[in-house]
Parts: structure tokens; C-alpha cells; sequence
């Protein structure tokens, strides 16, 4: 067997079948591309839920907050919680009786349980992913206390997941 010739032949096809690829690296015609990175996560399914507060008006309790986790992705799906409205008086006017007029303080609740179909206020998902939206219909400071007494407000907001709840902490309107 002539080696040299077999070798040019092995060369020679060894050329024509790597040249002959019409493959062109360039011309991607349908490209792969990664899934979409998550940006919110169901409220069952969070880990941690982080509250932050954006509007509070302690006398209507009308109140907007947005909702987020561990890692900063919005927690959507958001239906059972516990608010609670606190009015207190102003801690500058005189009274009375100054021990019990700087102590006392009303409170309101409001709470959902969506598995028993019980829930007061109206608690909606804006339109921005954990953004929410509350309504604290029927709530009156002047029928428990003498009208106009209550002058500060706070709240207090747990939203409750499968997994975690939102920490219960007394929050003060947000300044401006």
C-alpha cells in the first residue's frame, strides 16, 4: 500500500468534509434565551416577608404598603392579616386628669382569615406587584372617645403567609 497516497487522500477528504459545513455562527436564527429571572413570589411561599408602609391616614385608616422578602422580590397574593388602628390624644393639651389623659389610647382591629371567609377592611393588590391598598370601612375615633380627642395615630399590620409572617411592629404615618 502506498502510504503518501493514502495520506494525501485522508487529507484531502478530511478538507472537503470540514470545508463544506454551511453551519455560520453568525446566523442565529432561533436564539436560546434564559428564563426570565423571578420577581415576586407568592406570599404562601415566602420565606421572610418584609413590610414597608407608604401612606397612612389615621383618621379614615386608609393605608398603602408594599410587601417583599429576603431578597428584595415583591410577595404577591397577600390575604390574611391582622391591622390594628391605635388613636391616642394630643400629649400637649392639658386636662383634667393629667395620669390617665396622657395614658389612654383607643383601638380598632380588622382581620382576615380568606380559609373561613371572614375578613373585615378590604385589603386589594395594586396594579405594581406587592403593592397593596387598605380600607378600614366603619372606622369612627368619635364613637368610643369624646369627639376630636383623638389627635395621633399609629397601626400596627402583620400579614400572615404558610410559611412566615410580616413582624407586628407600632408604626407612626410616614413623614413627608
Amino acid at each position: 500500500m502506498n502510504y503518501k497516497l493514502f495520506g494525501v487522500l485522508l487529507t484531502g477528504a478530511l478538507l472537503t468534509t470540514a470545508c463544506s459545513s454551511d453551519d455560520n455562527d453568525n446566523d442565529i436564527e432561533n436564539p436560546v434565551e434564559p428564563p426570565p429571572v423571578a420577581t415576586t413570589v407568592d406570599v404562601d411561599e415566602a420565606a421572610t416577608i418584609g413590610l414597608k408602609l407608604a401612606t397612612f391616614d389615621g383618621i379614615s385608616g386608609a393605608l398603602s404598603f408594599s410587601l417583599s422578602d429576603a431578597d428584595e422580590m415583591a410577595v404577591t397574593n397577600a390575604k390574611n392579616y391582622r391591622i390594628v388602628y391605635f388613636g391616642f390624644p394630643d400629649p400637649d393639651e392639658k386636662s383634667s386628669k393629667p395620669k390617665a389623659w396622657k395614658r389612654w389610647h383607643l383601638s380598632k382591629s380588622y382581620l382576615c382569615d380568606s380559609e373561613a371567609n371572614e375578613c373585615e377592611g378590604l385589603l386589594t393588590e395594586t396594579e405594581t406587584k406587592g403593592s397593596y391598598t387598605f380600607e378600614a370601612p366603619g372606622l369612627d375615633w368619635d364613637s368610643d372617645a369624646t369627639p376630636g380627642a383623638v389627635q395621633k395615630y399609629k397601626v400596627a399590620i402583620e400579614i400572615k403567609g404558610a410559611l412566615s409572617s410580616s413582624e407586628l411592629e407600632l408604626l407612626p404615618p410616614p413623614s413627608v
